[in-house]
């Protein structure tokens, strides 16, 4: 059975704050782009790997939600962010989830540092 985009949602902010990159990546698709403030990274295995460094980064994170919005597979969701090195509360991704995998994904953030 095919997940919801909501289930994808619960299913990612679960795997984040295990900080499992192999988790994380089971939410995308093959072929899925994640665009960031100066760069596009694209495949899975890219993906993996862009988050990979973000728990390196940001040890210990823990990715909240403040609001969700979904509509015909696709989310936006802002979040905030606290981990041993930094905090964001400005978090703001969209999310295009179909056939139960992320396809794209845009995420911005203002990291403070602690």
């Amino acid at each position: 059975m095919t997940r919801t985009p909501t289930e994808v949602l619960t299913d990612h902010l679960k795997a984040l704050n295990s900080h499992d990159a192999d988790a994380v990546v089971a939410d995308y698709a093959p072929d899925a782009v994640l665009i960031l403030p100066g760069a596009a990274i694209e495949g899975a295995e890219a993906v993996k790997a862009a988050f990979a460094e973000t728990f390196v980064q940001l040890p210990n994170a823990v990715f909240s939600e403040k609001s969700i919005t979904e509509s015909g597979g696709t989310i936006l969701l802002e979040w905030t962010l606290e981990a041993d090195t930094a905090t964001a509360t400005d978090g703001i991704d969209t999310i295009v989830v179909r056939d139960g995998l992320i396809v794209a994904q845009t995420a911005r953030f203002t990291p403070q540092p602690r």
